[in-house]
Protein backbone atom coordinates (compact mmCIF):
# COMPACT_ATOMS: atom_id res chain seq x y z
CA UNK A 1 0.00 0.00 0.00
CA UNK A 2 1.22 3.46 -0.80
CA UNK A 3 1.54 5.96 2.06
CA UNK A 4 -0.92 8.81 1.90
CA UNK A 5 0.36 12.33 1.46
CA UNK A 6 -1.57 15.54 2.02
CA UNK A 7 -4.99 15.67 0.44
CA UNK A 8 -8.17 17.67 0.30
CA UNK A 9 -11.70 16.86 -0.81
CA UNK A 10 -13.79 19.63 -2.27
CA UNK A 11 -17.49 18.85 -2.59
CA UNK A 12 -19.48 21.14 -4.88
CA UNK A 13 -23.26 21.10 -4.83
CA UNK A 14 -25.51 21.75 -7.80
CA UNK A 15 -29.27 21.53 -7.85
CA UNK A 16 -30.51 18.34 -9.42
CA UNK A 17 -33.18 15.66 -9.23
CA UNK A 18 -31.23 12.55 -8.25
CA UNK A 19 -30.11 10.90 -5.04
CA UNK A 20 -26.49 10.04 -5.82
CA UNK A 21 -23.90 8.71 -3.42
CA UNK A 22 -20.50 7.16 -3.34
CA UNK A 23 -20.17 4.30 -0.93
CA UNK A 24 -17.19 2.20 -0.07
CA UNK A 25 -17.84 -0.28 2.70
CA UNK A 26 -19.14 1.74 5.70
CA UNK A 27 -18.29 5.25 4.41
CA UNK A 28 -20.85 7.09 2.33
CA UNK A 29 -21.53 10.53 0.87
CA UNK A 30 -25.23 11.44 0.61
CA UNK A 31 -27.07 14.43 -0.82
CA UNK A 32 -30.82 14.64 -1.08
CA UNK A 33 -32.10 16.18 -4.31
CA UNK A 34 -28.71 17.41 -5.50
CA UNK A 35 -25.82 16.30 -7.68
CA UNK A 36 -22.39 15.57 -6.25
CA UNK A 37 -18.91 16.24 -7.58
CA UNK A 38 -15.91 14.95 -5.68
CA UNK A 39 -12.65 16.63 -6.59
CA UNK A 40 -9.32 15.04 -5.66
CA UNK A 41 -6.65 17.70 -5.43
CA UNK A 42 -3.27 17.92 -7.10
CA UNK A 43 -0.66 15.32 -6.13
CA UNK A 44 -2.79 13.82 -3.34
CA UNK A 45 -2.77 10.08 -2.58
CA UNK A 46 -5.91 8.42 -1.26
CA UNK A 47 -5.82 4.82 -0.06
CA UNK A 48 -8.98 2.90 0.79
CA UNK A 49 -8.81 -0.48 2.51
CA UNK A 50 -12.51 -1.22 2.10
CA UNK A 51 -13.56 -4.22 0.01
CA UNK A 52 -15.75 -2.26 -2.40
CA UNK A 53 -16.06 1.19 -3.95
CA UNK A 54 -19.56 1.82 -5.32
CA UNK A 55 -20.41 4.90 -7.36
CA UNK A 56 -24.17 5.37 -7.54
CA UNK A 57 -24.18 8.50 -9.66
CA UNK A 58 -21.52 10.95 -8.55
CA UNK A 59 -19.37 12.85 -11.02
CA UNK A 60 -15.71 12.55 -10.00
CA UNK A 61 -12.74 14.71 -10.97
CA UNK A 62 -9.31 13.22 -10.27
CA UNK A 63 -6.78 15.95 -11.01
CA UNK A 64 -3.30 14.38 -11.12
CA UNK A 65 -3.92 12.43 -7.92
CA UNK A 66 -3.30 8.79 -6.98
CA UNK A 67 -6.46 7.00 -5.88
CA UNK A 68 -5.88 3.47 -4.48
CA UNK A 69 -8.83 1.11 -4.10
CA UNK A 70 -8.03 -2.10 -2.23
CA UNK A 71 -11.15 -3.87 -3.41
CA UNK A 72 -13.82 -4.03 -6.10
CA UNK A 73 -15.10 -1.05 -8.09
CA UNK A 74 -18.73 -0.86 -9.17
CA UNK A 75 -20.42 1.91 -11.17
CA UNK A 76 -24.20 1.68 -10.97
CA UNK A 77 -25.67 4.87 -12.39
CA UNK A 78 -24.55 7.61 -14.77
CA UNK A 79 -21.67 9.28 -12.94
CA UNK A 80 -18.71 10.37 -15.04
CA UNK A 81 -15.04 10.37 -14.05
CA UNK A 82 -12.81 13.11 -15.43
CA UNK A 83 -9.39 11.61 -14.78
CA UNK A 84 -5.95 13.11 -15.26
CA UNK A 85 -4.50 11.09 -12.41
CA UNK A 86 -4.20 7.40 -11.50
CA UNK A 87 -6.67 4.84 -10.15
CA UNK A 88 -4.98 1.72 -8.75
CA UNK A 89 -7.63 -1.00 -8.52
CA UNK A 90 -6.93 -4.19 -6.57
CA UNK A 91 -10.28 -5.88 -7.04
CA UNK A 92 -12.65 -6.47 -9.93
CA UNK A 93 -14.16 -3.74 -12.12
CA UNK A 94 -17.85 -3.55 -12.99
CA UNK A 95 -19.79 -1.02 -15.07
CA UNK A 96 -23.58 -1.12 -14.85
CA UNK A 97 -24.02 2.50 -15.95
CA UNK A 98 -27.00 3.56 -17.99
CA UNK A 99 -26.68 2.90 -21.74
CA UNK A 100 -24.37 5.29 -23.52
CA UNK A 101 -22.33 6.25 -20.47
CA UNK A 102 -18.87 4.69 -20.42
CA UNK A 103 -17.69 6.21 -17.09
CA UNK A 104 -14.49 7.98 -18.13
CA UNK A 105 -14.82 11.25 -20.00
CA UNK A 106 -13.03 11.24 -23.34
CA UNK A 107 -9.92 13.37 -23.60
CA UNK A 108 -8.07 13.38 -20.25
CA UNK A 109 -4.85 11.38 -20.08
CA UNK A 110 -5.42 9.56 -16.80
CA UNK A 111 -4.76 5.89 -16.08
CA UNK A 112 -6.49 2.92 -14.53
CA UNK A 113 -4.09 0.26 -13.26
CA UNK A 114 -5.41 -3.25 -12.61
CA UNK A 115 -2.93 -3.78 -9.83
CA UNK A 116 -3.51 -7.13 -8.18
CA UNK A 117 -3.81 -10.84 -9.05
CA UNK A 118 -6.35 -12.24 -11.49
CA UNK A 119 -8.99 -9.54 -12.08
CA UNK A 120 -12.11 -9.17 -14.17
CA UNK A 121 -13.84 -6.38 -16.06
CA UNK A 122 -17.57 -6.98 -16.22
CA UNK A 123 -20.96 -5.30 -16.16
CA UNK A 124 -23.87 -4.53 -18.44
CA UNK A 125 -21.98 -1.82 -20.40
CA UNK A 126 -18.49 -1.38 -21.74
CA UNK A 127 -15.97 0.88 -20.04
CA UNK A 128 -14.14 3.55 -22.01
CA UNK A 129 -10.71 3.80 -20.37
CA UNK A 130 -8.41 6.71 -21.20
CA UNK A 131 -5.33 4.55 -20.55
CA UNK A 132 -5.27 1.04 -19.10
CA UNK A 133 -2.35 -0.83 -17.55
CA UNK A 134 -2.29 -4.50 -16.60
CA UNK A 135 -0.16 -4.75 -13.46
CA UNK A 136 0.27 -7.00 -10.43
CA UNK A 137 -0.02 -10.71 -11.22
CA UNK A 138 -2.44 -13.10 -12.88
CA UNK A 139 -4.67 -12.98 -15.95
CA UNK A 140 -7.03 -10.05 -16.51
CA UNK A 141 -10.36 -11.11 -18.04
CA UNK A 142 -13.37 -9.56 -19.76
CA UNK A 143 -16.68 -11.12 -18.70
CA UNK A 144 -19.36 -10.63 -21.38
CA UNK A 145 -18.41 -7.03 -22.08
CA UNK A 146 -16.15 -5.10 -24.46
CA UNK A 147 -13.66 -2.42 -23.45
CA UNK A 148 -12.37 0.66 -25.25
CA UNK A 149 -8.95 2.17 -24.61
CA UNK A 150 -8.71 5.72 -25.84
CA UNK A 151 -4.92 6.04 -25.87
CA UNK A 152 -2.54 3.40 -24.47
CA UNK A 153 -2.99 -0.25 -23.54
CA UNK A 154 0.01 -1.35 -21.45
CA UNK A 155 -0.04 -5.16 -21.41
CA UNK A 156 3.34 -5.52 -19.69
CA UNK A 157 3.76 -9.26 -19.02
CA UNK A 158 0.06 -10.13 -18.68
CA UNK A 159 -2.48 -12.09 -20.64
CA UNK A 160 -5.61 -10.04 -21.34
CA UNK A 161 -8.27 -12.72 -21.83
CA UNK A 162 -11.07 -11.05 -23.80
CA UNK A 163 -13.06 -14.26 -24.37
CA UNK A 164 -15.79 -13.63 -26.94
CA UNK A 165 -15.44 -9.88 -26.44
CA UNK A 166 -13.36 -7.14 -28.08
CA UNK A 167 -10.49 -5.10 -26.71
CA UNK A 168 -10.68 -1.97 -28.88
CA UNK A 169 -7.71 0.42 -28.93
CA UNK A 170 -9.09 3.64 -30.41
CA UNK A 171 -5.85 5.59 -30.77
CA UNK A 172 -4.34 5.66 -34.27
CA UNK A 173 -0.84 5.97 -32.81
CA UNK A 174 1.08 2.88 -33.96
CA UNK A 175 2.72 2.68 -30.51
CA UNK A 176 -0.49 2.67 -28.48
CA UNK A 177 -0.04 -0.97 -27.41
CA UNK A 178 2.98 -1.62 -25.22
CA UNK A 179 4.18 -4.93 -23.77
CA UNK A 180 7.09 -6.99 -22.55
CA UNK A 181 5.68 -10.50 -23.04
CA UNK A 182 1.96 -9.81 -22.63
CA UNK A 183 -0.75 -10.52 -25.20
CA UNK A 184 -4.50 -10.44 -25.85
CA UNK A 185 -6.28 -13.79 -26.10
CA UNK A 186 -9.76 -14.46 -27.47
CA UNK A 187 -12.24 -17.22 -28.23
CA UNK A 188 -14.69 -17.61 -31.13
CA UNK A 189 -15.26 -14.11 -32.58
CA UNK A 190 -13.56 -12.14 -29.82
CA UNK A 191 -10.79 -9.87 -31.05
CA UNK A 192 -8.19 -7.18 -30.56
CA UNK A 193 -9.36 -4.20 -32.65
CA UNK A 194 -7.37 -1.14 -33.68
CA UNK A 195 -8.12 2.06 -35.55
CA UNK A 196 -5.49 2.96 -38.14
CA UNK A 197 -4.70 6.22 -39.88
CA UNK A 198 -1.29 5.58 -41.38
CA UNK A 199 0.48 3.40 -43.92
CA UNK A 200 2.83 2.22 -41.16
CA UNK A 201 2.31 -1.28 -39.72
CA UNK A 202 0.09 -1.61 -36.65
CA UNK A 203 1.03 -4.31 -34.16
CA UNK A 204 -1.58 -6.80 -32.92
CA UNK A 205 -0.21 -8.58 -29.85
CA UNK A 206 -2.29 -11.78 -29.91
CA UNK A 207 -1.64 -15.18 -28.41
CA UNK A 208 -3.05 -17.92 -26.21
CA UNK A 209 -2.19 -19.82 -23.04
CA UNK A 210 -4.61 -22.66 -23.80
CA UNK A 211 -2.99 -25.96 -24.78
CA UNK A 212 0.48 -25.21 -26.14
CA UNK A 213 1.10 -21.57 -25.11
CA UNK A 214 1.81 -19.43 -28.17
CA UNK A 215 2.34 -15.76 -28.91
CA UNK A 216 1.84 -15.23 -32.67
CA UNK A 217 1.44 -11.54 -33.50
CA UNK A 218 0.12 -9.92 -36.67
CA UNK A 219 0.91 -6.56 -38.23
CA UNK A 220 -1.43 -4.75 -40.61
CA UNK A 221 -0.44 -1.80 -42.80
CA UNK A 222 -3.21 -0.10 -44.78
CA UNK A 223 -2.25 1.03 -48.28
CA UNK A 224 -3.24 4.68 -47.67
CA UNK A 225 -3.19 7.02 -44.69
CA UNK A 226 -6.96 6.90 -44.26
CA UNK A 227 -9.26 5.79 -41.46
CA UNK A 228 -9.65 2.02 -41.14
CA UNK A 229 -10.45 -0.45 -38.39
CA UNK A 230 -8.98 -3.95 -38.28
CA UNK A 231 -9.74 -6.82 -35.92
CA UNK A 232 -7.51 -9.82 -35.17
CA UNK A 233 -7.94 -13.01 -33.17
CA UNK A 234 -5.39 -15.79 -32.60
CA UNK A 235 -6.98 -19.26 -32.62
CA UNK A 236 -4.67 -21.76 -30.94
CA UNK A 237 -6.28 -24.83 -32.52
CA UNK A 238 -6.63 -26.87 -35.70
CA UNK A 239 -8.85 -24.88 -38.12
CA UNK A 240 -10.86 -28.04 -38.80
CA UNK A 241 -12.03 -28.09 -35.16
CA UNK A 242 -13.62 -24.69 -35.72
CA UNK A 243 -15.37 -25.91 -38.92
CA UNK A 244 -12.77 -24.60 -41.40
CA UNK A 245 -11.84 -28.00 -42.83
CA UNK A 246 -8.17 -28.04 -43.88
CA UNK A 247 -8.96 -30.55 -46.63
CA UNK A 248 -11.45 -28.29 -48.44
CA UNK A 249 -9.29 -26.00 -50.56
CA UNK A 250 -8.38 -24.78 -53.99
CA UNK A 251 -6.14 -27.03 -56.03
CA UNK A 252 -3.30 -24.52 -55.70
CA UNK A 253 -3.44 -24.52 -51.86
CA UNK A 254 -1.15 -27.05 -50.21
CA UNK A 255 -1.11 -28.30 -46.63
CA UNK A 256 -2.76 -25.99 -44.09
CA UNK A 257 -1.03 -25.44 -40.73
CA UNK A 258 -2.82 -27.77 -38.27
CA UNK A 259 -1.58 -26.08 -35.09
CA UNK A 260 -3.17 -22.62 -35.19
CA UNK A 261 -4.64 -19.92 -37.38
CA UNK A 262 -5.69 -16.27 -37.17
CA UNK A 263 -9.03 -14.60 -37.82
CA UNK A 264 -8.82 -11.11 -39.33
CA UNK A 265 -11.15 -8.57 -40.84
CA UNK A 266 -11.41 -4.91 -41.82
CA UNK A 267 -14.59 -3.67 -40.13
CA UNK A 268 -14.35 -0.01 -41.15
CA UNK A 269 -12.67 1.72 -44.07
CA UNK A 270 -11.98 0.61 -47.63
CA UNK A 271 -8.19 0.26 -47.90
CA UNK A 272 -6.34 -2.80 -49.05
CA UNK A 273 -3.75 -3.88 -46.51
CA UNK A 274 -0.43 -5.66 -46.18
CA UNK A 275 -1.09 -8.41 -43.62
CA UNK A 276 1.92 -10.05 -41.96
CA UNK A 277 1.43 -13.24 -39.96
CA UNK A 278 4.32 -14.17 -37.66
CA UNK A 279 5.28 -17.71 -36.64
CA UNK A 280 8.12 -19.73 -35.15
CA UNK A 281 9.80 -21.72 -37.90
CA UNK A 282 11.48 -23.93 -35.29
CA UNK A 283 8.35 -25.02 -33.42
CA UNK A 284 5.43 -24.52 -35.82
CA UNK A 285 6.21 -27.47 -38.12
CA UNK A 286 8.83 -28.49 -40.64
CA UNK A 287 6.95 -27.05 -43.64
CA UNK A 288 8.46 -23.97 -45.28
CA UNK A 289 5.34 -21.84 -45.60
CA UNK A 290 4.99 -19.35 -48.46
CA UNK A 291 1.34 -18.22 -48.46
CA UNK A 292 -1.31 -17.05 -46.00
CA UNK A 293 -4.32 -19.05 -47.19
CA UNK A 294 -7.69 -17.56 -46.28
CA UNK A 295 -11.14 -19.09 -45.91
CA UNK A 296 -13.63 -17.84 -48.50
CA UNK A 297 -17.19 -18.00 -47.15
CA UNK A 298 -18.77 -17.81 -50.62
CA UNK A 299 -17.04 -20.90 -51.99
CA UNK A 300 -16.57 -22.44 -48.51
CA UNK A 301 -12.93 -23.35 -49.05
CA UNK A 302 -9.38 -22.25 -48.37
CA UNK A 303 -8.09 -19.98 -51.14
CA UNK A 304 -4.67 -18.85 -52.28
CA UNK A 305 -4.16 -15.05 -52.34
CA UNK A 306 -0.76 -15.45 -54.00
CA UNK A 307 2.77 -15.85 -52.76
CA UNK A 308 3.61 -13.93 -49.58
CA UNK A 309 6.77 -11.93 -48.96
CA UNK A 310 8.98 -13.56 -46.33
CA UNK A 311 10.45 -11.46 -43.52
CA UNK A 312 11.44 -11.64 -39.88
CA UNK A 313 10.72 -9.45 -36.85
CA UNK A 314 9.97 -9.72 -33.13
CA UNK A 315 12.08 -12.91 -33.08
CA UNK A 316 9.74 -14.65 -35.55
CA UNK A 317 9.49 -15.50 -39.22
CA UNK A 318 6.82 -13.56 -41.10
CA UNK A 319 4.75 -13.87 -44.27
CA UNK A 320 3.20 -10.73 -45.77
CA UNK A 321 0.20 -10.96 -48.08
CA UNK A 322 0.42 -7.66 -49.93
CA UNK A 323 -2.57 -5.48 -50.80
CA UNK A 324 -5.08 -8.01 -49.45
CA UNK A 325 -8.64 -6.93 -50.14
CA UNK A 326 -10.79 -10.04 -49.77
CA UNK A 327 -12.29 -8.88 -46.48
CA UNK A 328 -15.72 -9.87 -45.27
CA UNK A 329 -18.50 -7.38 -45.89
CA UNK A 330 -19.84 -8.00 -42.38
CA UNK A 331 -18.40 -8.28 -38.88
CA UNK A 332 -17.34 -11.92 -39.19
CA UNK A 333 -13.62 -12.56 -38.94
CA UNK A 334 -11.86 -14.29 -41.85
CA UNK A 335 -9.64 -17.29 -41.05
CA UNK A 336 -6.01 -16.98 -42.19
CA UNK A 337 -3.68 -19.99 -42.02
CA UNK A 338 -0.07 -20.62 -42.94
CA UNK A 339 0.12 -22.80 -46.03
CA UNK A 340 2.13 -23.52 -49.17
CA UNK A 341 1.59 -22.63 -52.80
CA UNK A 342 1.07 -25.54 -55.19
CA UNK A 343 2.67 -25.12 -58.60
CA UNK A 344 0.24 -25.94 -61.42
CA UNK A 345 1.45 -26.71 -64.91
CA UNK A 346 -1.53 -25.90 -67.05
CA UNK A 347 -2.04 -27.10 -70.59
CA UNK A 348 -4.61 -24.95 -72.39
CA UNK A 349 -6.97 -26.79 -74.68
CA UNK A 350 -9.28 -25.33 -77.34
CA UNK A 351 -11.04 -27.60 -79.85
CA UNK A 352 -10.14 -26.95 -83.51
CA UNK A 353 -13.72 -27.59 -84.70
CA UNK A 354 -17.13 -26.90 -83.19
CA UNK A 355 -20.68 -27.03 -84.56
CA UNK A 356 -23.18 -24.60 -83.00
CA UNK A 357 -26.24 -26.26 -84.56
CA UNK A 358 -28.28 -26.83 -81.37
CA UNK A 359 -27.92 -30.60 -81.50
CA UNK A 360 -26.53 -30.65 -77.98
CA UNK A 361 -23.12 -31.84 -79.14
CA UNK A 362 -20.11 -29.47 -79.33
CA UNK A 363 -22.38 -26.42 -79.64
CA UNK A 364 -20.14 -24.03 -77.64
CA UNK A 365 -16.42 -23.41 -77.96
CA UNK A 366 -14.70 -23.36 -74.55
CA UNK A 367 -11.17 -22.76 -73.43
CA UNK A 368 -10.12 -25.46 -70.96
CA UNK A 369 -7.40 -24.88 -68.32
CA UNK A 370 -6.77 -24.69 -64.58
CA UNK A 371 -5.49 -22.11 -62.15
CA UNK A 372 -5.78 -19.22 -64.60
CA UNK A 373 -6.37 -15.59 -63.61
CA UNK A 374 -6.53 -12.33 -65.62
CA UNK A 375 -7.95 -14.29 -68.55
CA UNK A 376 -8.57 -12.89 -72.04
CA UNK A 377 -10.17 -15.25 -74.58
CA UNK A 378 -10.55 -13.46 -77.94
CA UNK A 379 -11.88 -14.68 -81.32
CA UNK A 380 -11.51 -12.86 -84.66
CA UNK A 381 -12.90 -13.56 -88.13
CA UNK A 382 -10.66 -13.75 -91.21
CA UNK A 383 -11.00 -10.01 -91.80
CA UNK A 384 -9.64 -9.22 -88.31
CA UNK A 385 -12.92 -8.22 -86.72
CA UNK A 386 -13.35 -9.32 -83.12
CA UNK A 387 -16.48 -11.47 -82.84
CA UNK A 388 -16.12 -12.73 -79.24
CA UNK A 389 -14.38 -11.83 -75.98
CA UNK A 390 -14.59 -13.09 -72.41
CA UNK A 391 -12.65 -12.90 -69.15
CA UNK A 392 -14.54 -15.84 -67.63
CA UNK A 393 -13.20 -19.34 -68.22
CA UNK A 394 -16.73 -20.68 -67.76
CA UNK A 395 -18.14 -18.70 -70.71
CA UNK A 396 -17.68 -20.01 -74.24
CA UNK A 397 -18.51 -18.86 -77.78
CA UNK A 398 -21.79 -19.99 -79.31
CA UNK A 399 -20.85 -19.01 -82.89
CA UNK A 400 -22.85 -15.79 -82.98
CA UNK A 401 -21.90 -12.16 -83.41
CA UNK A 402 -24.19 -9.36 -82.23
CA UNK A 403 -26.86 -11.97 -81.71
CA UNK A 404 -26.71 -13.38 -85.25
CA UNK A 405 -25.26 -16.82 -86.19
CA UNK A 406 -22.12 -16.62 -88.29
CA UNK A 407 -21.47 -18.62 -91.40
CA UNK A 408 -19.17 -21.60 -91.70
CA UNK A 409 -15.54 -20.52 -91.71
CA UNK A 410 -12.17 -20.45 -90.02
CA UNK A 411 -11.62 -18.13 -87.06
CA UNK A 412 -8.53 -17.18 -85.04
CA UNK A 413 -8.43 -17.29 -81.23
CA UNK A 414 -6.00 -15.63 -78.81
CA UNK A 415 -5.62 -16.52 -75.14
CA UNK A 416 -3.72 -14.46 -72.57
CA UNK A 417 -3.61 -14.74 -68.82
CA UNK A 418 -1.67 -15.66 -65.71
CA UNK A 419 -1.38 -18.77 -63.64
CA UNK A 420 -2.06 -18.25 -59.96
CA UNK A 421 1.62 -18.86 -59.31
CA UNK A 422 2.32 -15.66 -61.28
CA UNK A 423 3.51 -17.17 -64.59
CA UNK A 424 2.26 -15.58 -67.82
CA UNK A 425 0.50 -17.77 -70.37
CA UNK A 426 -0.54 -17.19 -73.97
CA UNK A 427 -1.82 -19.26 -76.88
CA UNK A 428 -2.97 -18.66 -80.47
CA UNK A 429 -4.74 -20.99 -82.88
CA UNK A 430 -7.45 -21.59 -85.50
CA UNK A 431 -10.90 -23.03 -85.04
CA UNK A 432 -13.37 -24.06 -87.76
CA UNK A 433 -17.06 -23.28 -87.31
CA UNK A 434 -19.27 -25.99 -88.83
CA UNK A 435 -23.05 -26.17 -89.12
Amino acid sequence: MRNSTSYSIIINFFVGNSLPFISYKDKRFHLLGVSLIIFFSLFATFSYSQTEFVNNGADIVNSNSIFIINGNVSHQLDGTINNTGHFYVRGDWKNNNDPGNTIFAAGPNGWVHLDSGSQTIAGSHLTHFNNLELAGTGIKKLLNVDVEIEDTLALNDHEFDAGDNTVFVLSTDTGSITRSVGFVSNTNNGSLARNTFSEDPYFFAVGSSVGTPRFRPVTIAAKTAAANTFRVRFANADPTIETFDRQIKEEIVGDINPNFFHKINRTAGTDKADITVYYDQNTDGVIVYDINAYWDDVSAQWKNPGLAVASSNYGFSGLTSEAFDNFSAGPSLIPFALSINVEISTSIFVANVFSPNADGNNDVLHMIGKGITDLQFLIYDRWGEKVFETNDINIGWDGTYKGEPLNIGVFVYFIKGKLKNGDDISKKGNVTLMR
